[in-house]
């Protein structure tokens, strides 16, 4: 293969720098074995118990497991959980900090990559402060240049994690590594953020290497990008006797594991351009390094993320358009209808008729006829014109928060405002805003068609006629005949 000339380089971090399973083991082995003990319950009970609260917080390095765990609910009612397994946790804790280290020429190589002024980024599915936390305490706070995680899960209720940590926040945190986060929920493989990791950083896809251990996740992805795909195949853990354990508490759900499976069948060979079967080191067999140069025609992040304000707040401004011209629309359809069904009471006061075709009709029906026709002219422009435009706006909305939601907190008005009002309900029915629309225009149909059946079989009350002929003046008067 001919020597790639590569200016940037995105690393997975867990199990490619690092033997992410032998720290996740020894941290939380003796937690759970401590969990068996003190709860009584079968493995495959707890294990079961463990994962749910994995899945509902997407990730299988959850702080406060013992704060939510179902098992241990009867504990946690006689006192703090943390001091029932305060052995256990320092068990933890010691194992984690005996195996969490690099892998053999990680760090000389990307200290080498460093000097030579390469762009170097990591991109992790491990939430953001494990991932600093241990960014710190590998030496690697500022030859990694950015950091792309998930956020944080949030802190349970009631517990202080002042009180948990034993150092000052500045300990944990990094101090010259930037730190972005990746948009909520998205999960490797995912090509798109791959590609705005690219653009944030300027980095072009035909100079730049990506470096990880999984081929699903890693290789698969950056393969779809047109990134260089390394494989750091020294970094497999799969085939380890107590990865089962891993897999029976993972946070995966069977979406995930359908995922993925789905990622198999689509074709890919997963032979990896480049493998890295011993150690980080070999890359330098394959590819040559040099200074990063951003690309000349991308835009700085911080200059991407004022356009992409801009363009959300016109988007805002067309949703304020549209939702305004539809309740126009609306009340000059009541206006207008309603104006016509008053005249209605005209015609029948002067006992308007029209013959047509021979046949003799009120006048006042056919003023209900054009309300009727009116009301379907006000819904079509209403339904299928306008309606369909606020969407395509709300829509368009969403695709800017959903990709910015990490990176500019509080842009998710719009998503906010969607799940309201998809969330109405009337009669124990949701009603979103298409249901309502076609709601309040089925109503007034049903009354215009209410009174044009009325107004066709109704009858004249024959005696109040009687009465209204003698009480009406005659319009002609007569001449009398005198006699000469």
């Amino acid at each position: 293969m001919t020597r790639k000339i590569i200016d940037a380089v995105i690393l997975d971090l867990d199990n490619t720098i690092f033997d992410w399973f032998a720290v996740w083991y020894a941290s939380f082995h003796p937690i759970y074995e401590d969990i068996i003990k003190i709860s009584g319950r079968p493995a495959p009970e707890v294990e079961a118990s463990i994962r749910k609260v994995h899945q509902q917080h997407r990730t299988s390095e959850y702080t406060f497991l013992l704060e939510e765990l179902d098992l241990l609910e009867a504990q946690r009612a006689n006192g703090p959980i943390r001091d029932v397994f305060r052995d256990a946790i320092e068990k933890s804790r010691s194992g984690r900090d005996q195996t969490l280290r690099l892998y053999p020429s990680v760090f000389p190589s990307l200290w080498d990559l460093k000097q030579k002024g390469t762009k170097i980024v990591a991109y992790t599915e491990s939430m953001g402060f494990y991932s600093a936390y241990r960014l710190k305490r590998f030496g690697l706070d500022g030859v990694i240049d950015i950091l792309f995680s998930p956020q944080d899960h949030e802190v349970p209720a009631g517990v202080s994690v002042e009180k948990l940590r034993r150092h000052p926040d500045d300990f944990y945190q990094l101090q010259v590594t930037q730190v972005r986060h990746t948009p909520p929920g998205e999960l490797k493989p995912n090509p798109q953020v791959l590609l705005d990791i690219l653009k944030t950083i300027g980095a072009t896809a035909d100079r730049c290497a990506y470096i990880g251990d999984s081929l699903f996740k890693d290789v698969a992805m950056a393969r779809d990008v047109g990134v260089l795909d390394v494989h750091a195949q020294y970094g497999e853990s799969q085939r380890k006797p107590e990865y089962k354990l891993l897999q029976n508490v993972s946070h995966w759900t069977q979406e995930d594991v359908e995922r993925e499976a789905a990622i198999t069948a689509k074709g890919h060979s997963f032979t990896p351009s480049i493998v890295l079967k011993d150690s980080f080191a070999e890359i330098f067999m394959h590819c040559d390094f040099v200074a990063f140069k951003p690309a000349d025609d991308q835009i700085s992040a911080e200059q991407e993320t004022k356009n992409a304000i801009e363009i959300w707040k016109k988007c805002v401004d067309v949703h304020q358009h549209f939702n305004d011209l539809e309740m126009r629309i609306r009340n000059f359809a009541l206006t207008v209808v309603g104006a016509l069904i008053a005249s209605v009471s005209f015609t029948y006061q002067q006992g308007l008729q029209t013959h047509l075709f021979g046949t003799t009709i009120p006048t006042g029906l056919g003023l209900v006829g054009a309300a009727l026709f009116a009301w379907f002219g006000f819904f079509f422009m209403d339904r299928y014109w306008y309606h369909v435009l606020l969407k395509g706006a709300v829509m368009h909305s969403a695709k800017i928060e959903k990709r910015y939601a990490a990176s500019i907190p509080g842009i998710d008005l719009g998503t906010t405002i969607s799940e309201a009002s998809g969330n109405v309900k009337f009669f124990g029915i949701k009603m979103n805003s298409d249901r309502r629309l076609e709601t309040f225009y089925l109503v007034g149909t049903v009354m215009i068609a209410t009174v044009f059946v009325f107004l066709l079989l109704a009858q004249p009350n024959q005696v109040v006629s009687a009465a209204a002929k003698q009480a009406s003046p005659p319009l002609v008067s007569q001449s009398t005949k005198t006699t000469p």
